[in-house]
């Protein structure tokens, strides 16, 4: 291993880098966290690298012809249906997409999220957080939040008659929105 992780650390190309990569994660069964550690590099980038080797020939090209940089590719391999990838390659290169475009396109075809509003205020949440914890004593309440997503996780500490009446009394004030 400490031949092929060398070769990586000194190799320029990276489709040469991620096919050694696969080739120590595949055919030498080596553990991501244990190939990240060895290269000093974080798992999720050595997991980005490994992905390019999934990318079709024309989008490959289309990087050694200067038409879209590492970053890009990064982004697009994430999809993993081949013409779904051309077409979305077509589309960054007909429309000159920045990184910020590609990352919203991808993100509007992996979760069918279109990039639309904004982030609940820091002192909102701490708002909502208070009231929720105020109205069910024994809650711990987090609010948590990403661009495709926002959860309100509700933690109840104690025993199970405890954990059930507040579970049960949570339940009741959201049903009763509905009547």
């Amino acid at each position: 291993m400490d031949e092929t992780v060398e070769k990586i650390k000194k190799e320029t190309d990276v489709f040469s880098k991620a096919k050694l990569i696969r080739y120590l994660l595949h055919d030498k069964n080596y553990r991501v966290i244990d190939l990240a550690k060895a290269l000093s590099i974080t798992p999720a980038y050595l997991c980005h690298l490994n992905r390019l080797n999934k990318l079709p020939d024309i989008v490959v090209d289309g990087y050694y012809s200067k038409l879209v940089n590492i970053s890009t590719l990064f982004i697009i391999s994430r999809v993993k249906d081949q013409k779904k990838l051309i077409g979305i390659y077509e589309k960054i290169l007909a429309d000159s997409l920045t990184i910020k475009q590609t990352e919203d396109l991808i993100r509007e075809e992996l979760y069918q999220v279109k990039d639309k509003g904004s982030y609940i205020r820091r002192k909102d949440k701490d708002e909502m957080v208070d009231r929720i914890e105020k109205k069910f004593l024994g809650v711990e309440a987090k609010i948590s939040q990403t661009r495709t997503r926002t959860k309100v996780i509700l933690e109840i500490k104690g025993n199970l008659e405890k954990s059930s009446s507040i579970a049960n009394q949570v339940v009741s004030e959201l049903t009763k929105a509905e009547d």
